[in-house]
């Protein structure tokens, strides 16, 4: 912000230099008039009288003296901008001060006018209200720089806070219920946490989620990593929890897991740790959120990803080492195969093929991998490979074994 342009005569100056002799009292005055006007500094605390007259004193001294021709300072009119947001007193408050203050400027000046329409005074009108302009723009520039800053602030504060909900604070179980206590959540009731993991690393939650989640039920906070997600429900009843998933699944895109439903705030960590395996224990692209404890075989498969990937290659290897064409047409069929519950009308359909194509298919996976879907047991570890690939992707190409 630039000060105005100075063209005051040093006669016209003359009434401003004689108010500088007086700045103490007119900060008083002005201190007056800004409480009687604006009560929330004197109800509410929101700044000390003393706090009050030393920014009066000091913005009014700057403004006299660039009246009377010396450079403008605006240092006062950041300091004042600057406490006025950490205080919380409403940026129209703090402008309606300036207003009030080159009013108080102007009536002095009118009443050390020796006639009306004295030259020396109407010289000043106009330097003194461009002044006013300017002091009350540059505080309300340093008040919105202030007012982000003490937002930033304030959510790292929180962010911090969130996280030591998810941390093992058993050496220190009190810090769980400091933080949900200053956070604003509830000590009982019924708690469940999920873990997203998006598919694009560093997508934002949607804006909406929490209010979404408090529609269906639950409060919730959220911590935020590169590539994943938690977030803890805060509910009354298992129902409750059961609704604000079943929203969730809708509104976000990944993987989503959700643990099982707890009682105490202590049991955060441990449930932690179950939505992050439900979360990978989700299909990709499912649109389902996976809740802990569903899909046993598909939380052992991700608990022990190497050697999953190792049976699913030592399984399904020769279907895999297929030109991608075929062998995803092998895959797909298999895994509509298994949906369908061993209905083979059924997968061709959900497939829109002949159920002969469908046949034809696991007679093809039955002669590379040497396990028919007819066996149980067979059928049983080519589910469990199929599962272990999409989940987990193809593990090593198989070994080469023709020479």
């Amino acid at each position: 912000m630039t000060a105005p342009s100075q063209t005051i005569s040093t006669r016209a100056a003359r009434p401003a230099l004689e108010l500088l002799e007086r700045v103490g009292e007119l900060a008083d005055e002005l201190v007056a008039r800004i409480s009687a006007a604006d009560r929330s500094y004197g109800e509410s605390g929101l700044l000390t009288v003393e706090e009050l007259r030393d920014a009066c004193l000091t913005n009014l001294t700057a403004i006299i003296s660039a009246l009377a021709g010396e450079p403008a300072r605006l240092q006062p009119a950041r300091a004042v901008g600057r406490l006025k947001a950490e205080r919380g007193v409403p940026i129209a408050a703090l402008l309606h001060a300036f207003r009030l203050g080159g009013r108080l400027i102007w009536e002095q000046l009118t009443m050390r006018s020796p006639e009306p329409g004295d030259p020396q005074v109407r010289d000043l009108a106009t330097s003194l209200w461009e002044l006013i302009d300017t002091y009350s723009d540059t505080a309300v520039e340093a008040y919105r720089e202030t007012e982000i800053l003490l937002a930033h602030a304030d959510a790292q504060a929180q962010s911090r806070l969130i996280r030591t909900l998810f941390d093992d604070n058993s050496g220190n179980p009190a810090r769980a219920l400091t933080a949900l206590r200053t956070l604003g959540l509830p000590e009982h009731g019924t708690y469940a946490v999920v873990s997203i993991e998006t598919d694009d690393p560093g997508a934002a939650l949607p804006g909406n989620l929490v209010t979404a989640m408090k529609d269906a039920g639950a409060r919730s906070v959220w911590d935020s990593q590169i590539d994943t997600h938690a977030g803890l429900l805060c509910t009354g009843s298992t129902a409750a929890v059961d609704r604000a998933v079943a929203k969730l699944a809708d509104l976000v895109a990944g993987r989503v897991g959700v643990s099982t439903s707890f009682a105490s705030p202590h049991g955060i960590p441990g449930a932690l740790a179950e939505a992050r395996l439900a979360a990978r224990s989700a299909r990709a692209g499912s649109g389902r959120a996976v809740r802990f404890g569903d899909d046993p075989v598909a939380h052992l498969l991700v608990m022990l990803p190497e050697a999953s990937k190792q049976a699913a290659t030592q399984i399904l290897g020769p279907v895999l080492g297929l030109p991608a064409p075929e062998r995803d047409d092998l895959i797909v069929a298999l895994r509509a195969w298994y949906e369908c519950h061993g209905s083979t009308a059924a997968a061709a359909e959900q497939l829109h093929c002949h159920r002969n194509t469908v046949r034809y298919r696991l007679r093809k996976i039955r002669d590379l991998t040497g396990r028919d879907t007819a066996d149980p047991v067979q059928s049983a570890e080519l589910h469990l490979a199929l599962q272990a690939v999409t989940l987990l992707g193809p593990g090593p190409a198989p070994a080469d074994t023709s020479a």
